[in-house]
């Protein structure tokens, strides 16, 4: 007998009956406690908790996670004390909190995180995080923990320990909004195990990690309200990130560096055309000849090159390439970088082309330029840094005063693309990611333009 023909299902393709696969089984559940441990780390603590309504086999697994998150909460501090009264687990392998400031009421809320961290070190917390949208001063106990490896710490505070600091397992520690002085060198000398420090918005101006042997990585951010200057020690980094320095930021010893990412805030260019500009009136009374303000950025500049010597991996934003710039036209002496790697994050700019020029031209073992363009730009500083330049080479004029351009222009790309060719004498590739600029107006032409010049100059051209 023929067997009647079978429905046909709705469901998408490989959702059919799926039962060949788990037999009925609920295959979740049937996980280990170290696997559901593991999913429940991605979520919250309060949807953790909600999984103990699934089943009897799920009703105590959240109590014995080692991983606690309290983010962005409108439940008070002391809702979460109640929470962790049900808590089971020996050892808590990562804790985030924050706290914003309307959850947060003053001595209340001081007690409470002081609660909250000292439950964490008890139970040998490896990664804290903590996010504590308000002033909040660190009691001596936080200062001591063996398990420590990992902290991040995004509060308004003095970072300034009366006692001894014990973080003898930390290898990460990273501070945002902190205030630092002297006594920041007890928490140098109480992580010997430190391997990256990150410092975003915090005050501070010197930072001498010179007995810090096993530091790799410095990550600075500063602020508009960062002091006038600040003099960097660290003789043992691999890699440094320094973003929106504002003043001067002195280099000291930097000499194991191989990788830098380097970029001033915005205006500084401006600051230091405004100072030396030749053009302003003798009797304008924002003239001080006798500033040595002036001399001050030349000695950063000069000093912060000599310590990139040895940087094989650079990348360097528009507004410092603009301060390169400045840099060149004033005489400063450029050495002679061992970079293989240079990044530019910039756009096309007439007041950008000088300083990679000079770059280009001091990097004899180049093999490699990644060009990003941004949309980072501010007329105001360009036309301050154009009119101090004064260009006057047909080379340089044929770059754009400003950068408005929302499409790619051929022939601008064209003669970008030469004036890098045309300042390297060993480049192997040259990758530019030029975004939303190329268009299927201009990509044909652009890649004909890429092609030529690759063939011409023996270098592989990357367009994106």
């Amino acid at each position: 007998m023929e067997e009647p023909p079978k429905e046909k299902s709705n469901a998408p393709a490989g959702a059919q009956n799926p039962s060949h696969l788990f037999s009925g089984v609920d295959s979740i559940s049937s996980l280990p406690d170290e696997m559901l441990h593991h999913i429940l780390s991605f979520v919250p603590t309060n949807v953790a908790i909600t999984t103990s309504l699934l089943s009897k086999r799920w009703r105590h697994v959240w109590c014995k996670t080692p991983y606690l998150s309290f983010p962005h909460l409108k439940s008070s501090l002391e809702s979460i004390h109640e929470t962790l009264a049900s808590y089971k687990a020996a050892k808590i392998t990562r804790l985030h909190l924050y706290v914003d400031r309307e959850t947060w009421e003053d001595n209340e809320s001081s007690h409470h995180v002081d609660t909250l961290t000292k439950f964490a070190i008890s139970h040998n917390v490896e990664k804290l995080s903590l996010v504590l949208k308000a002033y909040y001063v660190f009691s001596d106990f936080f200062f001591s923990n063996p398990s420590l490896k990992q902290l991040i710490v995004d509060s308004w505070n003095y970072m300034s320990p009366k006692c001894t600091v014990s973080w003898t397992s930390l290898q990460s520690l990273s501070l945002r909004n902190s205030s630092l002085d002297e006594s920041f060198t007890k928490v140098l000398s109480g992580s010997p195990m430190l391997e990256s420090l990150t410092l975003h918005s915090c005050l501070l101006s010197s930072l001498d990690l010179s007995e810090s042997p096993r530091l790799r990585r410095l990550d600075l951010e500063f602020t508009h309200s960062s002091p006038r200057k600040c003099h960097i020690v660290a003789p043992h980094i691999h890699y440094l990130r320094l973003i929106d320095f504002t003043q001067k930021c002195n280099l000291v010893d930097v000499s194991s560096l191989i990788e830098a990412n380097i970029e001033t805030i915005y205006f500084l260019p401006r600051f230091w055309c405004d100072l030396v500009d030749p053009s302003k009136d003798l009797d304008d009374p924002s003239r001080d000849l006798d500033d040595p303000s002036k001399d001050d950025y030349q000695v950063m500049m000069q000093t912060m090159l000599e310590e990139l010597q040895k940087v094989e991996n650079l990348t360097v934003g528009l507004s410092f390439i603009q301060m390169l710039s400045i840099a060149e036209f004033r005489g400063v002496h450029f050495p002679t970088f061992k970079i293989k790697t240079l990044t530019l994050k910039s756009t096309i700019l007439r007041s950008a082309v000088r300083g990679i020029a000079k770059l280009l031209q001091n990097s004899p073992e180049l093999k490699k330029i990644k060009f990003y363009k941004t949309e980072d730009w501010n007329f105001s500083v360009e036309k301050y840094v154009n009119r101090y330049l004064d260009p006057q080479n047909p080379q340089d004029l044929i770059f754009p005063a400003k950068s408005a351009f929302k499409v790619a222009n051929p022939n601008l790309v064209s003669s970008f693309m030469e004036l890098l060719l045309r300042n390297t004498r060993t480049l192997e590739t040259l990758v530019l990611q030029l975004k939303s600029c190329l268009n299927t107006s201009n990509y044909d032409e652009v890649s004909q333009i890429a092609l030529t010049l690759s063939h011409k100059n023996k270098v592989s051209i990357v367009l994106k």
